[in-house]
């Protein structure tokens, strides 16, 4: 849509909602009447849309700062919470720091107390570590005893073979004496006598061969027990060589653990110290927030002061506003009164439909707090709104009414209700009234509508029925000339036909009728009610 289009629909949309108004009240007997120019209804509406305007800008802003400062005090909280979440954390990490602690401190201990509880404990532990050192000497002597001892078994052996050799060379002399012996007696007893020496001789040799032997099995026996003595020393050597290579590995991932909750330890005072940053630059902002709160309270304050006075003057406004809608109610209730219609009927009949009530029943008396002034004012709003409505439904009815006659000049040749008929001259109802005028006169529709009939008759002749809402229709009979179509909208005092005498008539006139529900009214009342408000 144009920006010109919308300007010329607002233009309309104001001309057709502002127009000139005439408040009517009753002082005794007497009516009067002032009107109501358009800029005072234009004033009156602007004063309401600020009014309006104002309130809802106040009560928007006053929600909406309550609910930033709700939002920041949650966030504060929150703050709050992962701060103290934090510090828990932290806690949680120097107890597991300090477990940790402790259980290298009790691995510790408990090294220490099995080297103690161990036999000979630490002297036992440096005995092996001294065994491991007097091991290496130990075995090389062994080895220096095992090359002494094979020198020795070298030097046996030579001895041996010497005396092996010496043996045979006796052996030989023996033979050799046993041959002198055999030469000699005296060579026999010599011989005897070295053969004894040399009997005596063997044994001190067989004596030393044997204690050779035996001390050669006993240096083999000990050179057993050297070595078996010197595996079992490489065992407990390697065994302990496991046992600290084990200890070196707990003492390096101990290092390792202690450097990682070193580390961790270092990140969580970095994350404390940028919390306690954090939290510092928040309670700053609350305090700032606080500030401006305190100021929003009494800028609140002013406004709940100003609104007040607001609706003061609101107050006042309408209930002027109000007791002047009751009177136009009442003048315009009085109009329907006057032309014999049921005012309820009609409203109920309304296309708007009924005007909605409801709620739950508290009696004023009962209810405190409906002398409070914002619910009287409440009360009151609602009062005119109810009204309005009113007024606004009873409006389109009387604007519906045909208040006005056809004619503009006219003289009524036969009223409605029992007359003397004008053909046969028997007394007959009449249902309309007939308005004699010269043939030709225009005829006027006398309230807006929908023509619904446009033709011949019967005896009415040239007929034309206009439908007028709330079950409202008016005839118009005996025409000369029919002006509209069936189907078609016509405005208050549109001209619709001529007068003339069609059907059973005897003389040119219009007969009028109006009609509710489908039965006929006295068109004289609707006239007197149009009198009554001063239309036509």
């Amino acid at each position: 849509m144009k920006f010109g289009d919308l300007q010329q629909t607002l233009r309309k949309f104001l001309q057709d909602s502002f127009v000139p108004r005439e408040v009517f009240f009753r002082s005794g007997d007497r009516f009067h009447h002032f009107p109501i120019t358009v800029r005072a209804q234009g004033f009156a509406a602007m004063a309401g849309v600020v009014a309006l305007g104002w309130t809802l800008f106040a009560s928007g802003s006053f929600v909406v700062q309550h609910y930033i400062l709700s939002s920041k005090d949650a966030k504060i909280e929150r703050q709050q919470l992962a701060y103290f979440d934090l510090l828990s954390e932290v806690g949680e990490y120097h107890d597991q720091f300090s477990r940790i602690t402790q259980g290298l401190e009790e691995n510790q201990a408990y090294l220490l107390s099995v080297l103690k509880s161990s036999p000979g404990g630490r002297k036992e532990l440096a005995k092996a570590k001294d065994q491991l050192k007097e091991t290496g000497t130990e075995q090389a002597r062994v080895v220096v005893a095992r090359d002494g001892l094979r020198t020795k078994m070298r030097r046996f052996e030579n001895d041996l073979r010497q005396i092996a050799d010496r043996n045979i060379t006796l052996q030989t002399q023996v033979a050799k004496m046993r041959s002198l012996i055999d030469a000699s007696q005296a060579e026999r007893d010599q011989v005897a006598a070295a053969r004894e020496r040399l009997s005596q001789r063997l044994v001190d040799v067989e004596r030393e061969l044997a204690e050779a032997l035996t001390a050669k099995r006993a240096a083999d026996n000990r050179m057993a027990g050297l070595s078996e003595r010197f595996e079992t020393t490489q065992g407990e050597r390697n065994g302990l060589a496991e046992t600290k290579a084990r200890l070196e590995n707990n003492i390096a991932g101990l290092k390792s653990e202690i450097e990682q909750d070193s580390r961790r330890q270092e990140e969580l005072k970095n994350r404390v110290a940028a919390l306690d940053e954090a939290l510092s630059k928040a309670i700053d902002t609350n305090t700032d927030l606080n500030d401006k709160r305190d100021y929003l309270e009494r800028r609140v304050g002013g406004l709940e002061q100003r609104l007040v006075d607001l609706r003061d003057a609101g107050q006042s406004v309408i209930g002027r506003l109000s007791q002047q809608t009751q009177l136009s109610l009442d003048m315009i209730e009085k109009t329907v009164e006057m032309t014999g219609l049921d005012t309820e009927a009609l409203l109920k009949s309304s296309p708007h439909g009924a005007l909605g009530q409801g709620g739950p029943f508290v009696p004023v008396e009962n209810d405190p707090a409906a002398f409070e002034p914002s619910l009287q004012l409440e009360a009151t709003v609602t009062t005119l709104d109810q009204q309005l409505d009113r007024w606004t439904v009873l409006q389109d009815i009387v604007r519906s009414l045909p208040l006005t006659m056809p004619l503009s000049q006219y003289r009524i040749s036969s009223r409605y209700g029992s007359r003397r008929d004008p053909v046969n001259g028997r007394k007959a109802r009449h249902s309309g009234t007939d308005l004699a005028a010269p043939p030709g006169t225009s005829i006027y529709v006398t309230a807006p509508g929908k023509v619904v009939y446009a033709g011949r008759r019967g005896r009415f002749g040239r007929t034309i029925e206009v439908d007028h809402g709330y079950g409202i229709r008016t005839r118009y009979a005996h025409l000369r000339k029919i002006l509209v179509k069936v189907g078609q909208e016509v405005e208050n005092r549109e001209k619709i036909g001529l007068v003339g005498s069609s059907g059973r008539s005897t003389g040119p006139h219009v007969h009028y009728e109006v009609r509710y529900q489908g039965r006929a009214q006295n068109p004289m009342k609707f006239l007197k009610a149009g009198n009554y408000v001063f239309k036509g």
